[in-house]
């Protein structure tokens, strides 16, 4: 099989203050390493009064994709995107794996607006990728969600995954390639249930 190339056609460089992404490429936490941290930066947020936020991103329509051209594909997406993700974030900031091929980064000491923000950078940047298999660019498409711990209501770390994990499926819903920030306005809008947490958030 031909292994799929990339060519990235952004003009510049990333915002100000980023880190080389070489220090860690290719190396996110496990979801088991990222969970751990998550209870860990939620409880001390909760403890101390500050901003938490996460977001959840995934390549859109990955599977039939991969189905079509293979598990290559699916490698050299997932190291690009943590390529990405690695110099668009702080040194400050945890990026982990989970399930179904979604990276999750978690961002102390930053509030949900600003998270959205490099979510929509990130989004930006993706895009301006050209990914070829057999001299064919695919078009693609990254979507992401995000939460903070802004709301009163969510006590628990994983709650708020399930709300960034919410906020990504609205944007896959939404056609994808957005990010979509959760809300419980919308939320109850849509009669969701968040699943029952585990009770780790002290």
């Amino acid at each position: 099989m031909t292994r799929p190339s990339f060519r990235n056609t952004s003009r510049g460089g990333g915002a100000k203050g980023e880190r080389d992404g070489a220090s860690i490429f290719g190396s996110p936490f496990s979801q088991a390493q990222i969970t751990h941290l998550m209870k860990t930066e939620f409880s001390r947020a909760r403890r101390h009064g500050i901003p938490l936020s996460v977001a959840v991103f995934q390549v859109d329509r990955l599977r039939p994709l991969v189905d079509l051209h293979g598990s290559e594909l699916r490698d050299t997406l997932r190291t690009q995107i943590g390529r990405l993700i690695v110099e668009s974030t702080r040194s400050s900031d945890f990026l982990g794996s989970l399930a179904d091929d979604r990276f999750v980064v978690l961002m102390p000491h930053t509030e949900e607006a600003s998270a959205r923000r490099v979510a929509d950078r990130l989004i930006e940047r993706f895009g301006n990728l050209e990914i070829t298999v057999r001299g064919q660019a695919l078009a693609l498409g990254l979507s992401a969600g995000v939460a903070s711990n802004a709301d009163t209501e969510t006590l628990f770390f994983d709650t708020m995954l399930s709300q960034a994990e919410i906020g990504l499926e609205w944007a896959a819903n939404d056609g994808g390639n957005v990010a979509r920030t959760f809300s419980r306005e919308r939320f109850g809008r849509e009669g969701g249930v968040l699943p029952a947490s585990g009770g780790e958030g002290e």
